[in-house]
């Protein structure tokens, strides 16, 4: 016939100790998730905007491009600083060559969370895509910019693309400036020239706003 066996005061003590050790255990772990699972939730909301660079225009002869800038914002819409960003362009074809002449550039974000590439120059005439990849946390965001390779900045007027140029060396404005002060020269002269017999008072020419000459009489 089997008799119980007593369980010593130690034991039992033991025993109570463990279950109880469990159970908090249990409940720190449903407290307190590990910390990689936070980091991830923060960053799945993060998002990258582009605030230079997009249709950009370069300029093949100047050897002048649009210069990227983005910018790198949490899901509160607050800007994230201490992001490494890579700016990849192609390798081949159509591109421009950053600094040593790689397709690569990496920086970081700033304490206003953006990131901006500080030597740009085109190769190739045409059309092609720069790659913009932040990385935080081994969890990878991206976005792509839009740029137009064209030789000239007459090229780039003439494709419709001129205003976005900043590669064009003299803008469209300076270009309209010159010719309507030649304009106003010329007609300055002329006047003069049949005003001549009439007396010796001589009008002037002045540029008004808009590239449009205005002749004064004294």
């Amino acid at each position: 016939m089997s008799r119980p066996v007593a369980v010593s005061a130690p034991a039992s003590v033991l025993a109570v100790a463990l279950s109880v050790g469990l159970v908090f255990n249990c409940d720190f772990g449903l407290a307190d998730p590990p910390q990689s699972a936070a980091v991830n939730q923060i960053s799945s909301e993060l998002h990258i905007t582009v605030l230079e660079g997009e249709d950009g225009v370069n300029i093949l002869k100047s050897k002048m491009a649009v210069k990227p800038v983005v910018e790198v914002r949490d899901k509160n819409n607050l800007p994230v600083a201490g992001i490494s960003i890579v700016f990849t362009a192609p390798g081949s074809g159509p591109r421009v060559a950053f600094a040593q002449g790689s397709n690569t550039y990496m920086t970081t974000t700033d304490a206003s969370g953006r990131a901006r590439v500080s030597t740009s120059r085109p190769i190739g005439r045409g059309s092609f895509k720069i790659r913009v990849s932040a990385n935080l946390h081994g969890q990878v965001f991206t976005a792509s910019i839009t740029q137009t390779n064209y030789m000239t900045a007459a090229a780039a007027t003439a494709a419709g693309a001129g205003g976005a140029a900043t590669g064009a060396g003299i803008s469209a404005g300076v270009i309209g400036g010159i010719v309507a002060g030649a304009a106003a020269v010329a007609i300055g002269v002329a006047v003069g020239l049949t005003r001549g017999s009439k007396g010796p008072s001589t009008p002037t020419g002045t540029i008004g706003s808009a590239g449009t000459p205005t002749i004064t009489h004294p």
